[in-house]
C-alpha cells in the first residue's frame, strides 16, 4: 500500500473518531448526530432523501436515525411545501435545546478550527480533497 494512501486513512478515521466522540458525548448515535448536524445546517427543514444523498448514508439507515428522533421528542415529520408526498424534517423546540448545546458546539468548533488556515490553504485543501476522492471513485468504477 501507497504510504501516502496509509496516512490518508488514518487521518480520515482520526477524523471519523472525532466525530463519534462527539456523538458520544451527546449521548446519542453517530448517525443521529449527523442527522441532527444536517438540519442544522440547512437551516431547519430536510427530507430524508436528502440527508442520504449528501451524507452517503442508506434510506434504512435514515429512517431508523429518524424515527428514533421522532420517538424522542427532538423533531418532527411535515409534509414538504407544495407536496403531498415527500416530508421534511424539522427541529422540535426540544431539538434545538439539544442541537444548540451540542451540534452547534461542534459546527463552532469546526469554524474555528478551519479559520485558522488562511484561505489560500482553504481553498487548495478542498480542491484537492475533491480531486482525489473524484479519481478514487473514477479508478474503482463508481
Amino acid at each position: 500500500m501507497n504510504k501516502d494512501w496509509s496516512i490518508l486513512n488514518k487521518l480520515a478515521k482520526r477524523q471519523n473518531e472525532i466525530y463519534h466522540r462527539c456523538a458520544k458525548n451527546a449521548g446519542i448515535t453517530d448517525t443521529k448526530f449527523w442527522v441532527l448536524y444536517a438540519l442544522c445546517e440547512s437551516g431547519g427543514a430536510l427530507c430524508q432523501n436528502s440527508i442520504c444523498e449528501s451524507w452517503c448514508y442508506s434510506k434504512q439507515t435514515v429512517n431508523s436515525a429518524v424515527n428514533s428522533l421522532e420517538n424522542e421528542g427532538m423533531i418532527y415529520l411535515e409534509f414538504s411545501e407544495g407536496s403531498k408526498k415527500q416530508k421534511d424534517l424539522k427541529l422540535t423546540e426540544k431539538g434545538e435545546e439539544f442541537c444548540n448545546k451540542h451540534i452547534r458546539q461542534v459546527m463552532l468548533a469546526e469554524c474555528n478550527s478551519i479559520m485558522r488556515l488562511d484561505s489560500g490553504e482553504r481553498r487548495n485543501f478542498i480542491k484537492t480533497l475533491e480531486k482525489l476522492l473524484a479519481v478514487l471513485e473514477e479508478e474503482l468504477s463508481f
